[in-house]
């Protein structure tokens, strides 16, 4: 790895541009009473296969689940960090559009499917569901 002595100071990175695709983030804790691993174990064994057969199209271009690591937490906590302590994971979810996404997430029966599943491992009222856009450098 270079030292950052010889690194260029002039150098600046382009601002990118603004992506027309839709990402959700979405910040989750598991339902009171199951293990993060049969959270896992559902989730990939039930929920998003099951969602996958009924999603109406457009669908979505991606669907990630990334674990909150207990143990990174508690490190960056102890050096004063701000963590995402009490959520479990965090879930990406993209589309080609705004328009495109919310067609998909308010289709009556994929909301009424989704709503209900995930109130088996999910503790929905926690939550919080901030819209962000992402300006991704692969578009």
């Amino acid at each position: 790895m270079p030292d950052s002595s010889t690194l260029p100071t002039d150098t600046t990175w382009p601002v990118p541009p603004k992506s027309s695709r839709a990402r959700l983030l979405l910040f989750v804790r598991r339902k009171p009473g199951l293990s993060k691993e049969e959270f896992r174990e559902y989730y990939y064994k039930h929920h998003v296969p099951s969602m996958l057969a009924i999603m109406p199209e457009p669908k979505y271009l991606k669907f990630h689940l990334m674990e909150i690591n207990d143990e990174i937490n508690a490190l960056l906590e102890s050096r004063g960090a701000e963590t995402l302590k009490g959520y479990d994971n965090v879930m990406l979810v993209e589309a080609a559009s705004w328009e495109d996404l919310f067609k998909i997430r308010n289709d009556e029966a994929f909301y009424k499917a989704r709503m209900e599943d995930e109130a088996r491992f999910i503790d929905v009222p926690s939550v919080p569901l901030p819209l962000i856009s992402i300006p991704f450098l692969d578009d």
